[in-house]
């Protein structure tokens, strides 16, 4: 069955890493656990009672006794057998909820599955949500309103922040192997210091702070990107004359989004020239941060 997989690639490093065993995460029948139970790469099986939250990364979850907290699969299925039970929230990413009782499926909070479309915010953060899928009229139409987000995003920091992202622009040209490198190397740490927290933290409080690492990762994205787009833009504008209708950082940006968000409609190449465009926005970023304005103008 196919599924969206976004945290593959972390599962592939903390197997490397770890050396995790195959084997399953299991809590047997009639075993009563305390506390919250976390399996990297490694399907989760509770045939008893968890008196916790369960989270796997990248591995399907199978409850089949109780579980009297949270549910979590991170690119993963959560199957409900006969006689489950959940206490709190199913969260599934990338994955399904399938429940094989009679009835409705014995969840106490919501049932929440994050999949196709949706996922699309998720990898939003690393590449294009376009693939080798045929594209449909709907996920199309999502796709060009992220555009437009982003869009809205940048002239708003131009407004906002001028100096720093024009700043911020003048790193791309001549760099891009650097910069984009620094981007990997962020994105890479933030994975490898994710599964850290999700490791010697509880569930509920490593999740959150992975939030935070990750939506820390989108802000500089966010800004970064917009930085990128203007320095784009102005390679195909640099001989509009002044006050014409692509005179100006707001036209740069948008003829930049408009150029690569074109590209990243594109099947197999879109997706590659955004995971590109991404890190090397994340690196412009905090290239950026740790270089006067001055000093890049």
């Amino acid at each position: 069955m196919a599924r969206s997989r976004s945290f593959l690639f972390l599962t592939l490093l903390l197997a490397s890493a770890t050396g995790a065993a195959a084997e399953p995460v299991f809590v047997p029948a009639g075993e009563i656990r305390s506390g919250d139970l976390v399996a990297l790469g490694r399907e989760a099986r509770v045939e008893g009672v968890l008196r916790g939250t369960i989270v796997t990364i990248g591995a399907d979850v199978r409850i089949a006794g109780r579980v009297e907290k949270d549910v979590v699969a991170l690119g993963g299925d959560v199957h409900l057998g006969p006689g489950s039970a959940v206490g709190g929230d199913v969260l599934a990413l990338g994955g399904e909820v399938q429940a094989s009782g009679p009835g409705p499926a014995p969840v106490g909070g919501r049932l929440l599955t994050v999949g196709a479309l949706e996922a699309a915010f998720a990898a939003e953060l690393k590449t294009s949500p376009l693939a080798v899928r045929p594209v449909r009229g709907l996920f199309l139409a999502f796709r060009l309103a992220l555009l437009l987000a982003w869009l809205i995003v940048g002239l708003v920091l131009l407004r906002l922040a001028p100096r720093p992202l024009t700043g911020a622009s003048a790193l791309v040209p001549g760099r891009l192997t650097a910069v984009t490198a620094i981007g990997a190397a962020a994105v890479l740490s933030a994975l490898l210091v994710s599964a850290l927290l999700l490791l010697v933290l509880p569930a509920t409080a490593g999740l959150f702070a992975v939030g935070l690492l990750v939506s820390a990762l989108a802000l500089a994205k966010a800004f970064g990107i917009a930085a990128v787009f203007v320095a784009l833009g102005r390679s195909l504008t640099r001989t509009a004359a002044r006050g014409s209708l692509l005179f100006g950082d707001p036209a740069a940006l948008a003829v930049g989004l408009a150029l690569l968000g074109g590209v990243s409609l594109v099947p197999v190449v879109g997706p590659l020239a955004w995971s590109i465009a991404s890190l090397l926005g994340i690196g412009t970023a905090l290239a950026a941060a740790v270089r006067p304005t001055s000093a890049a103008s």
